[in-house]
């Protein structure tokens, strides 16, 4: 397995975590998790991309990460900071960024909000963010409300890594060995039992979502090269007629079903990092001869 060595990157968001793997050669790639994991998520494909500069980050009140002040909130757009802030802290002016799930989503507003500091965008499973009708937004803002009002949930004591293993598999297609990476980096230990790092206030209700339409003028605005991987197994907030009605919208795009689920990455990463691996020095020659 590729070596990888915790990194902390400081920035006037507060401090971020990851991961970046021995020997950082060839293009820099900025790796995104999905929500809930942490950077540990990328270090089975990380092992199959030694020629690449990857450093997998932390979201904040993910894995070790700051948590954000308790009277803030979770908002999506404000990951796009962080992603900026994490590039001003290693030094790239620009990189590659690959992004699982919700980390995709991000991936895919960052490109289109700072397309000069993009030079390619690889999506698992998730190309732009969750959209809603806007005939559903005020039953979502009075559910945004009353999580409000509620606070954040009370952590869970738990007695063994075990339990929480299986507690994390409960609610995701995550087998064995990956549930297992994951929550190693997601775990804290107390004098009498273990409990998550995330931040329980990850589960407020958002008051707005982006409807389609904004999320297909988005995509319409990204200007590097796409690759997006949708698993064959498509995740009860997809749908087959959106995930091909936004790969048209993306002008430079490449689109692969991959058979498998959601977290296909983590359970066939030789096979996904061959074509992330192929994607990305294409698009990195590209890069490096333009004008």
């Amino acid at each position: 397995m590729r070596l990888s060595e915790e990194i902390r990157l400081p920035t006037p968001r507060g401090q971020l975590a990851g991961l970046r793997f021995a020997e950082p050669v060839g293009p820099p790639v900025l790796c995104l998790h999905g929500f809930l994991d942490n950077a540990a998520s990328f270090i089975p494909i990380a092992h199959f991309l030694a020629d690449l500069d990857i450093v997998a980050m932390d979201f904040p009140g993910h894995g070790h990460s700051d948590h954000h002040h308790p009277a803030a909130n979770y908002h999506f757009m404000d990951y796009l900071a962080d992603v900026d802030a994490a590039l001003d802290a290693l030094g790239w002016t620009s990189c590659h960024l690959v992004g699982h799930s919700m980390g995709a989503a991000v991936a895919a507003l960052y490109a289109a909000a700072a397309p000069e500091r993009v030079r390619s965008l690889v999506a698992l499973d998730s190309l732009g963010p969750i959209s809603e009708p806007p005939e559903r937004g005020t039953s979502r803002l009075r559910k945004s409300v009353h999580s409000l009002r509620a606070g954040p949930r009370r952590k869970k004591a738990y007695s063994s890594i075990d339990d929480m293993i299986r507690a994390r598999q409960a609610n995701s297609d995550l087998d064995d060995e990956s549930a297992r990476l994951i929550c190693e980096r997601s775990i804290t230990r107390r004098e009498s039992h273990y409990e998550w790092r995330n931040d329980p206030a990850l589960y407020w209700v958002s008051p707005v979502l982006l409807t389609e339409e904004q999320v297909l003028h988005y995509l319409r605005h990204i200007e590097t090269g796409v690759l997006s991987l949708t698993a064959a197994q498509l995740a009860p907030v997809g749908s087959e007629e959106k995930v091909k009605s936004r790969a048209a919208a993306v002008r430079h795009g490449r689109h692969l079903t991959v058979e498998g689920d959601h977290h296909f990455h983590m359970h066939q990463p030789g096979q996904i990092a061959a074509t992330i691996r192929e994607f990305i020095l294409e698009q990195e020659r590209h890069f490096a001869t333009a004008p």
